[in-house]
C-alpha cells in the first residue's frame, strides 16, 4: 500500500503536466479576425489604369529594345506585330542579352506585351492583389489578363528555352478561350 501510495504521489504531478499540455490553444477575438486560414479566398485583385511613372517606364523599356535591336543586329523598326517575334528571337538566339538580366528580358516581355495587345485586342492596366503590383494586358472589361513582362525573365530564371513563337502560339489559343472561361488568369 506504501508502495501504491508511493506511485500515485509521483504520477500526480506529471499527470497534471500533460494535461497542461494538452490544452487548446485559444486566440483573441482580434487574433482569430486576422488569422490566415488555409484555403480562405484571396481578395480580388484591383485592376486600375496604369500610373504616370509605369506609362513612362514601359515606354522607356520599349526604347531600350528598339535600341538593343538597332544598334546590336541591325533591326531599325518594329511593328509592333507578329512580323517582331523573329526579332525578339534574336535577341535570344545571338546572345544579345544574358539569361540573368532580368530588366533588359522583362522589357522585351513589354514588347512582345504590345505584339500581344494589338493582336488580341488587350490593353495595358495595373493589377494590384496580395503578391504586389503588376502591369498585365486585360481583355476587355473582364477578369482575363495576361502577364507578359515577367514572361522571359521567369522563364530562363528557371533554365527554359526561349521560343518566341511557341510561347505567342501558346498565348494565342489561352487568349482565344478568354471569352469561353470567365476570370481566366494567364502568365
Amino acid at each position: 500500500m506504501k508502495r501504491m501510495m508511493l506511485l500515485v504521489t509521483f504520477m500526480l504531478p506529471l499527470l497534471a503536466m500533460a494535461a497542461e499540455e494538452t490544452e487548446t490553444p485559444t486566440m483573441s477575438p482580434d487574433q482569430l479576425q486576422n488569422y490566415p486560414f488555409e484555403g480562405q479566398p484571396s481578395p480580388p485583385p484591383e485592376i486600375g489604369d496604369l500610373s504616370v511613372g509605369q506609362q513612362y517606364m514601359m515606354k522607356t523599356q520599349r526604347q531600350e529594345v528598339r535600341d538593343l535591336l538597332s544598334q546590336r543586329l541591325g533591326i531599325v523598326q518594329l511593328k509592333g506585330d507578329t512580323s517582331d517575334l523573329h526579332a525578339l528571337q534574336q535577341l535570344y538566339d545571338r546572345k544579345v542579352l544574358k539569361d540573368d538580366a532580368v530588366r533588359e528580358w522583362q522589357a522585351v516581355g513589354v514588347v512582345f506585351g504590345d505584339i500581344l495587345a494589338n493582336e488580341f485586342d488587350l490593353h495595358w492596366v495595373r493589377y494590384a492583389d496580395e503578391a504586389g503590383v503588376s502591369k498585365a494586358l486585360q481583355w476587355k472589361d473582364t477578369r482575363n489578363f495576361v502577364f507578359p513582362v515577367t514572361l522571359f525573365s521567369k522563364r530562363l530564371q528557371f533554365g527554359e528555352k526561349i521560343d518566341m513563337q511557341a510561347i505567342y502560339d501558346k498565348l494565342s489559343k489561352d487568349i482565344g478561350a478568354f471569352h469561353e472561361i470567365p476570370g481566366r488568369v494567364t502568365h
